[in-house]
């Protein structure tokens, strides 16, 4: 019986592997079946565990499923695998920052929801059987870079790609209102209505 080959890039599959793994103790349906019948899948290649990450957190920020864009942006590696992650932040914030604790709240809730789904798509990819430690690797240098962009620290390598710098303004905007944000936070004496109009966090 031959069984038909399954894209590494199969979100839903890797997801039914995984709860299978999981729910039914050391022994998986995937586990019981015979070696000839696992011999034709392909093992995950860096292209299929970044569309996982990917979709994780489009899942878990409630976004419609990838286009092909997003599909190819996953193919050429981590770091355009970064920047969809970035574009998905950038999109579910509220564009409108007036109300400065609801777009403090909505930011909360957005940056534990991804930092939870990466991490759930880190051990998706490392639980996939047979993976090559390049592609768990290739995961994990998504999750540094995605987080290292957003920091408030030294310039980053990335902005200087041509494909991020169209990005360069909304980031900035993002980094100046969530400093306002934090300030607005720590200082009962500074709380504006728009994260916009404040004055930024001075180091």
């Amino acid at each position: 019986m031959e069984v038909p080959k399954a894209p590494p890039a199969d979100v839903p599959t890797a997801r039914a592997g995984t709860a299978a793994a999981t729910g039914q103790g050391s022994r998986s349906a995937v586990n019981i079946e015979p070696l000839a019948d696992r011999a034709d899948i392909r093992p995950l290649d860096m292209s299929g565990a970044l569309q996982i990450l990917l979709a994780e957190v489009r899942a878990a920020l409630d976004l419609p499923p990838e286009t092909a864009i997003a599909a190819a942006a996953a193919a050429q590696g981590p770091a355009r695998g970064v920047r969809e992650l970035v574009e998905m932040l950038l999109q579910v914030l509220p564009a409108d920052a007036s109300d400065a604790a609801a777009w403090t709240a909505a930011l909360v809730r957005v940056e534990a929801s991804m930092r939870s789904s990466i991490e759930r798509a880190v051990d998706v990819v490392s639980q996939w059987q047979d993976v090559p430690p390049a592609v768990v690797d290739a995961v994990k240098e998504a999750r540094t870079m995605f987080f290292s962009a957003l920091a408030d620290d030294a310039p980053n390598p990335l902005w200087l790609r041509p494909e991020w710098l169209g990005l360069a303004p909304r980031v900035h905007r993002f980094r100046r209102r969530r400093r306002n944000a934090c300030r607005r936070l720590i200082d009962p004496d500074y709380a504006p209505e728009s994260l916009d109009e404040a004055e930024e966090l001075r180091r």
